[in-house]
């Protein structure tokens, strides 16, 4: 065993391997790898990509919900919105029933770049689909919201 395994055995720290943080954001990275020229055509980085997805959705949304459903920081969400405002991607207004809150849609230049762009995102998951196995791919969506769903009530979400 390495000096540095057996210092993170010794900290009763397992292999990075095994390590599910670790293989979470490997996989996403393994799947961005193959969405990130898509992204580079269509212009938006991945968490902008990620906020038109969840806007067509659920058009219209709070900062608060977009950040949520979008897998963002809201402060990283009001900034990124920014960008998206000035390209006349999305729209953002203040809530008409609370004055404190911002509501925010998708505009016509916003879902026309998504459906443009739509059959390559699900070309690449699709991609996965098969080389992983459909069942498999399955599973693994069901186990990881099963697993959300858990961590969810664990921490009292």
């Amino acid at each position: 065993m390495s000096g540095g395994a057996a210092a993170a055995a010794g900290m009763g720290l397992g292999p990075t391997s095994r390590s599910l943080p670790i293989a979470l954001i490997r996989a996403r990275e393994t799947l961005l790898r193959e969405l990130r020229p898509m992204l580079a055509e269509a212009g938006v980085s991945e968490p902008q990509w990620r906020i038109l997805r969840v806007l067509i959705e659920r058009d219209p949304c709070s900062v608060q919900a977009l950040a949520e459903a979008a897998c963002l920081q809201p402060a990283s969400v009001s900034r990124i919105l920014q960008s998206m405002v000035e390209r006349g991607l999305v729209e953002r207004v203040q809530d008409r029933a609370n004055r404190r809150r911002q509501v925010v849609t998708v505009t016509g230049a916003g879902r026309a770049l998504v459906a443009r762009f739509a059959p390559v995102s699900r070309q690449v998951t699709q991609g996965f689909a098969e080389r992983f196995g459909p069942e498999r791919y399955q599973q693994l969506t069901t186990l990881l919201e099963a697993f959300i769903s858990v961590g969810g009530r664990a921490s009292g979400r």
